[in-house]
């Protein structure tokens, strides 16, 4: 399944990254609390405003409102994305050899024992 989307910025990949793991949908003021507990980003409130934006323009959120406040929610699933973005990883730095970045991993002693067991099983 390929994703007929815009590559997201890393400011817009974590907004997505909240909406995906609170699976809910949640207000601009509820995205910026939870970018600042999660990982210590402090963004004006402009800033986030223009992410959702750009996000909803693109597809990836959705927003409806509720009296005065805009609620946003996913429109793509974390797992599709996250398998968009690693086909286009590989693509692009092996040649499409996803065996390739196995291998680089492997290299630098990433893949644990258990890793490579569960890639002995997947194959």
């Amino acid at each position: 399944m390929a994703l007929e989307l815009e590559r997201m910025s890393e400011c817009e990949a974590l907004l997505m990254r909240i909406l995906w793991e609170e699976d809910c949908d949640m207000s601009m003021r509820e995205l910026m609390d939870e970018a600042y507990d999660k990982y210590g980003k402090v963004w004006a409130k402009q800033t986030v405003s223009t992410l959702l934006k750009r996000m909803t323009d693109a597809g990836y959120v959705s927003s409806y409102r509720e009296g005065r406040i805009f609620y946003y929610h996913s429109e793509v699933k974390a797992k599709d994305y996250r398998t968009e973005e690693a086909l286009s990883f590989v693509k692009k730095w092996f040649d499409g050899d996803p065996v390739a970045l196995l291998e680089a991993c492997n290299k630098k002693k990433k893949l644990t024992k258990t890793q490579k067991e569960r890639l002995k099983k997947l194959l």
